[in-house]
């Protein structure tokens, strides 16, 4: 069987007793692209420091390449780390600091220069070479940081939210260009970040994180369509929820509709993005419907969101490209059942 890159066996972490990451386990490969996600506090920095190096572990273990790497410093680790605040030297150039690691590393002086052309090509900063990075942007200053890491060749590339303090525009320009460096070089790159739409955009397998455990790991469209939790069903999008029963591998929504689901018998929630509830003449392409009223309507520029309600006072969103039903009136409702999922109540 094929060996993972990084494996992290049984891992964790406490602070005085206090848990910051609960004992884990995970698996990835060489070339992937991982997003740590969730909310402040849930120890999804504590884990990337862990495998820089920089947090030792209470207990468990770090293999990197099939090492043992769980008491090695940072410097003896095939691991380089980004932080948020890119710690570049004011005193160096560009190309100095870009250079620091190899030079100090005494690297052919020769081959290390042309290595640096590469790097600032590769980042697009060849014109910036003898700049000092107090006269360089946000985003110019993000791509020398990374460029710095990238020349050390790491095995395992460490991002600590690098676009925390850049501004929306920015943000996205730098989530474009580090997508098309991880492309170019096909380098293993781990990423931490509370933002899910950028976990969704840059990474090849997601890692959602609640209070120091692991809640769901998978590709961003697996996570989005088919939450394993109530937890990342709401932190990764926006999600309906109706209370349900499960009996007999029949999950039933009290005034609408039943559907089977093999389980056991207990209270469950049945869950289904906006997007994918349907109103009116679409319900023709939804395998189960009702009818429920009009309650709310919010015209948002490229969709209308409508809040719907059941006989019984339950109440939830649709969100549709187009729509002209009004506050008041009655619509069947529906969904294809591939759009729906069940959580433990």
């Amino acid at each position: 069987m094929k060996t993972p890159l990084v494996r992290l066996e049984a891992l964790a972490k406490s602070y005085a007793s206090v848990p910051a990451v609960h004992p884990l386990d995970l698996e990835f490969d060489t070339g992937d692209f991982l997003a740590i996600l969730g909310p402040s506090g849930c120890g999804k920095t504590t884990l990337l420091k862990m495998l820089g190096g920089f947090v030792p572990p209470t207990s468990g273990r770090i293999l990197i390449g099939g090492e043992d790497v769980t008491q090695l410093p940072p410097e003896r680790r095939p691991t380089n780390m980004v932080f948020q605040g890119y710690g570049l030297f004011p005193h160096m150039t560009v190309r100095q600091n870009i250079a620091y690691g190899p030079r100090i590393a005494r690297e052919d002086k020769n081959l290390l220069a042309r290595r640096v052309d590469d790097m600032l090509a590769l980042v697009r900063l060849t014109e910036f070479g003898d700049q000092y990075p107090g006269a360089l942007s946000g985003g110019q200053q993000q791509r020398v940081a990374l460029a710095r890491a990238l020349m050390m060749r790491p095995k395992v590339l460490l991002l600590d939210e690098p676009f925390a303090a850049l501004d929306l525009k920015l943000r996205q320009a730098m989530q474009e260009e580090l997508r098309t460096i991880h492309k170019n070089i096909g380098g293993t790159f781990v990423f931490v970040t509370h933002d899910q739409a950028e976990a969704m955009a840059l990474a090849s397998k997601v890692v959602v994180m609640s209070k120091g455990r692991v809640e769901q790991v998978g590709s961003g469209e697996e996570i989005y369509r088919r939450p394993k939790t109530r937890f990342v069903s709401q932190f990764v999008g926006e999600a309906n929820f109706f209370a349900a029963e499960r009996k007999d591998n029949r999950v039933s929504i009290p005034g609408a509709f039943t559907f089977e689901d093999h389980g056991p018998d207990c209270p469950v929630q049945v869950g289904v993005r906006p997007e994918r509830v349907l109103l009116g003449a679409r319900t023709k392409q939804s395998v189960q419907s009702f009818n429920a009223r009009i309650i709310d309507r919010l015209f948002l520029g490229a969709q209308v969101q409508y809040r719907v309600a059941l006989p019984d006072g339950v109440t939830f969103l649709a969100t549709t490209a187009e729509g002209t039903l009004q506050i008041g009136e009655t619509t069947s409702v529906g969904w294809s059942a591939e759009d729906q999922w069940v959580v433990q109540a």
